[in-house]
């Protein structure tokens, strides 16, 4: 949950210091989401971030791609709260041909449930 004023992409811009604790990383794309100009990867507005780190792996260095996805949604009883929501899949360069695609549908499944669904829970 954040009640501070950062943006979204202020929050994407967070996550890299944290990646950095484990080598150097590149951020190679961030786009925003959820907005008209790039509908249908989900209806709340988010920032998609493509970013290579380099680290090590049992002492071997190793690069990992990664895409992260922040999404905020509001809390409808409370406009000024609202939940951040991290969804991040990490793949060598190898394996990402192969996991993109499925990443990619999960991504087109998460929405914010209702009132009426989230009281049948």
């Amino acid at each position: 949950m954040r009640n501070d004023g950062a943006t979204i992409s202020q929050i994407a811009d967070e996550s890299i210091p944290r990646l950095e604790q484990g080598g150097p990383v590149r951020v190679l794309k961030k786009t925003e989401i959820g907005t008209p100009d790039l509908p249908g990867l989900t209806d709340s507005p988010g920032i998609v971030q493509n970013v290579v780190l380099s680290t090590t792996l049992r002492g071997e260095p190793i690069e990992l791609c990664q895409s992260q996805v922040f999404l905020g949604m509001e809390d409808v009883r409370n406009p000024a709260q609202r939940a951040v929501i991290e969804i991040v899949l990490t793949a060598t360069r190898d394996q990402l041909g192969e996991v993109i695609e499925d990443y990619k549908k999960f991504l087109r499944t998460v929405q914010q449930a209702d009132d009426s669904a989230a009281g049948a829970n």
